[in-house]
């Protein structure tokens, strides 16, 4: 089980509730590794098509090889996000968008996925839906989608609800 934050805070509210996950998984055996998108460098896919051609996305200069491989030997990912303007982060949005390289031979398909996303007041629904459209459209299975209240770092661990319902996926 892969669990990427994409939230820019390395120990933030997404971070709290993807390890959570991960840690009741670790708890029942599973082989778990978890990546923070924080500090790394994604650039944005660039629209060129190129991909269609190489099979793989041709910007090679920043972490996202390498964090998509980790993605390509997972069986279960958990991606979250910060609601920002009710949607994906940036970074992660990058992320996803880079995966379209993967599309054309459908290489995540048949993987399962949970999403998770943290929001201040509100829009954690919409950036839900952003985040089981990418699972659903590289053919995830989905394991449910978790969403959490909190603003400032640790805010999200007074959210007893969203806390069980990680702990339940």
């Amino acid at each position: 089980v892969l669990g990427i934050s994409g939230s820019m805070r390395k120990d933030g509210n997404t971070a709290i509730l993807v390890k959570t996950i991960l840690e009741h998984c670790k708890g029942d055996g599973i082989k778990t590794e978890f990546v923070s998108l924080a500090g790394k460098k994604i650039h944005p896919c660039l629209g060129c098509e190129k991909c269609k051609e190489k099979k793989w996305c041709v910007i090679e200069n920043d972490d996202w090889q390498k964090i998509v491989n980790k993605v390509l030997d997972c069986d279960v990912l958990v991606i979250g996000s910060p609601t920002y303007y009710y949607d994906v982060c940036g970074q992660l949005k990058n992320f996803i968008d880079r995966t379209y390289s993967l599309y054309h031979d459908r290489k995540l398909a048949g993987r399962q996925g949970v999403a998770v996303a943290v929001q201040a007041q509100k829009g954690a629904t919409r950036t839900i839906q952003t985040l089981e459209g990418f699972l659903s459209t590289h053919e995830f299975s989905s394991l449910g989608s978790v969403k959490g209240n909190g603003y400032h770092e640790g805010d999200v661990l007074s959210d007893k609800e969203a806390l069980v319902k990680a702990e339940k996926i």
